[in-house]
């Protein structure tokens, strides 16, 4: 479940210049944070920002490119030998089944950025939320999307020579990046575009939930004193280990009563508690393997619902999003647990 990452694309951040600055002073040993914000409120809607990895490209050798204030952002990297690699990363209007004008003005404004600045490289990679679907197939009940919004994004790919990537691998497949969870619709309007030539080495195209949760306003913390992360409070073989040890320490506590001389009770409590820890950990170690098994076979289960083409779709469509709740949750789960494993370690 790990990955390595050169950079990723972020939308809806709601991050103003201040906030950026903040985050790159804080991380910026590991990582460096491009973005850019909505013109007249940019703490309540938009933001995409561009996030590199310091460890795999340098910051330095990039050149930022403002296309749509608030909804698209382009790096300019400089990669091995030299080369140049352009990502644009966007954050697309919504659409209606009625109405596609916000979402197709969007690319168009992207178009024209190009055409009113030839200098610039077009981008080799477009990735984002587009929040609309090319085929009826990228969404669950199936339906297309407003003609103005698809023929605005064809003219911009027919332009920069994209395509999609995922769809070009898997022509037929069902997958998707967003589920509505008031609805059970599902969609795969999270997408990433290249270029022919990037897409001749580019493999292992995957839609995966992400294990991260954002929560605003929460408060900063610390790694704080070790504890048995509650993952492991809750398993069953330590509370049946901790019942056994609790036994026999009582046992000699009960001793000490009838001899003093034969047991030390700080000694026998201090024993108890460093076997409960070292077992914590090891259950702890056990345990988040589980999480990669159980997660596949949903998974699994996920792509059988969603390949039986002959069945009901609405069936289909609730069987889906129920088994894709289940996927991030457990993907949330196993992200916690690492990541207070990781705390435990430090």
């Amino acid at each position: 479940m790990t990955r390595k990452l050169v950079f990723f694309a972020l939308q809806e951040t709601h991050l103003t210049e201040d906030r950026v600055d903040l985050i790159n002073r804080h991380y910026g040993h590991k990582i460096h944070v491009f973005g850019t914000h909505d013109p007249t409120n940019p703490t309540g809607r938009g933001g995409v920002a561009i996030v590199l990895n310091k460890e795999l490209v340098a910051p330095e050798r990039t050149t930022v490119y403002e296309i749509v204030p608030g909804r698209a952002i382009m790096l300019q990297v400089t990669v091995h030998k030299g080369d140049k690699l352009n990502i644009l990363a966007v954050y697309a209007p919504n659409v209606t089944d009625s109405d596609g004008s916000a979402n197709a003005e969007f690319w168009q404004k992207i178009n024209k950025y190009f055409e009113d600045h030839p200098r610039i490289a077009k981008p080799d990679i477009m990735l984002g939320d587009c929040n609309m679907v090319e085929q009826s197939i990228d969404r669950l009940p199936s339906h297309g999307d407003p003609d103005d919004a698809n023929n605005a994004l064809d003219n911009l790919k027919r332009s920069t020579q994209l395509k999609d990537g995922w769809r070009t691998t898997f022509p037929d497949k069902l997958s998707f990046t967003f589920s509505q969870v008031a609805t059970g619709s599902q969609s795969r309007i999270d997408r990433i575009y290249a270029t022919e030539s990037i897409l001749e080495t580019a493999k292992e195209w995957k839609i995966c939930t992400s294990g991260m949760i954002t929560t605003e306003n929460a408060p900063m913390t610390d790694k704080g004193r070790w504890r048995i992360p509650e993952y492991v409070v809750k398993d069953k073989d330590l509370l049946e280990y901790a019942r056994q040890q609790g036994i026999t320490a009582k046992k000699e506590l009960e001793e000490t009563l009838i001899n003093p001389q034969s047991h030390s009770p700080q000694k026998i409590w201090y024993e108890f508690k460093m076997k409960l820890v070292q077992k914590a950990r090891e259950r702890a170690r056990q345990i988040i393997p589980g999480y990669i098994r159980k997660i596949n076979e949903k998974q699994l289960e996920l792509d059988r619902v969603l390949d039986d083409v002959l069945g009901p779709e609405a069936e289909r469509a609730k069987q889906a999003a129920k088994l894709q709740a289940e996927i991030s949750q457990l993907v949330q789960s196993h992200y916690r647990h690492r990541q207070q494993d990781r705390k435990n370690k430090a």
